[in-house]
């Protein structure tokens, strides 16, 4: 621990950056009032809504879902551009949505927390050429200077939505050289000393597709991915895998006409608490981020 807290200290020293906290470049100046959980909005059932509707969407669109931290009291989400805002939970009142800034050269997006909500990992191509997978410590009410993952982990180009579970595992989407299809989900196990080499997560997840943008749940026993589906002109749908008796993925299977549609759905992300599953759809012709009872998890089960 001892040679280990000098270089933590020395990347606080570095510089703290602020975050949640609006300044005149915000594009949310008329930002309306929001109180009580969620962002303040209208709950949904077994119908998807539309999150945010009107308010939220950010200039150019979303590039990612709505992220809550663990305590439900700051929401993430990223725009076209690789643009990440925050919004929290102040005296009841959701703040203005204010961009993190740390050197934006490669832009932030697509942001993680971890389970105790004080790391934050995000997707930047600063200093890499392409996207590599990002973190920053908390410290207050600021985030430390981001550095690079493992080397474990920036050995693989990435694109677009990660998810970590309660343990640390990340599950991403890989574009090395030699996977099946344009992208395979790879999970990278955490112990003590940092990450493992990453595995893909084989054929059950992975097929000669696209496989990408995957969720983890909190306990790792279930995984939601997109999947692009050539009979339906390459567009993606969401799939969804649970894990059996025997700790094995299931064959993933499409979640479905209630929320697969003619247009590309993407980015699943289920709330901290397990109630609701929030994802984007996106096309030429659409761009929001919908949100859904996690019933529509469970009534996917295998039956045992």
């Amino acid at each position: 621990m001892s040679s280990f807290m000098p270089g933590i200290l020395m990347t606080i020293l570095l510089g703290l950056i602020s975050y949640g906290i609006a300044d005149d470049s915000s594009p949310y100046q008329k930002f309306p009032e929001l109180r009580g959980p969620y962002l303040g909005q209208i709950l949904p059932e077994n119908s998807p809504r539309i999150f945010g509707e009107g308010y939220l969407k950010p200039p150019g669109g979303y590039h990612s879902s709505i992220t809550f931290s663990p305590d439900m009291k700051e929401a993430y989400w990223t725009s076209m551009g690789e643009h990440t805002f925050c919004s929290k939970l102040q005296n009841g009142i959701w703040t203005t949505p204010a961009e993190i800034r740390f050197d934006s050269a490669g832009g932030i997006g697509e942001v993680a927390l971890s389970s105790d909500g004080n790391g934050l990992y995000f997707l930047s191509r600063k200093a890499a050429g392409r996207e590599r997978i990002w973190y920053s410590q908390r410290v207050n009410d600021a985030w430390s200077a981001p550095r690079l993952l493992d080397s474990a982990i920036t050995a693989h180009p990435t694109h677009w939505q990660f998810s970590l579970a309660d343990n640390g595992n990340l599950y991403f989407t890989s574009e090395i050289d030699g996977v099946r299809g344009q992208g395979d989900i790879y999970v990278a196990v955490r112990d003590s000393f940092g990450f493992r080499p990453p595995i893909a997560l084989g054929p059950a997840i992975n097929s000669d597709h696209r496989d990408f943008t995957p969720f983890i749940a909190h306990d790792e026993s279930y995984l939601i991915f997109a999947r692009g589906v050539p009979q339906e002109n390459n567009r993606s749908d969401l799939f969804i895998s649970f894990k059996d008796a025997q700790g094995k993925w299931t064959s993933a299977v499409n979640m479905g006409d209630t929320i697969n549609t003619e247009h590309n759905e993407v980015c699943p992300v289920v709330t901290p608490d397990g109630k609701y599953l929030i994802y984007g759809s996106v096309s030429g012709e659409r761009n929001e981020v919908y949100w859904i009872s996690a019933a529509v998890i469970e009534n996917l089960k295998p039956p045992k």
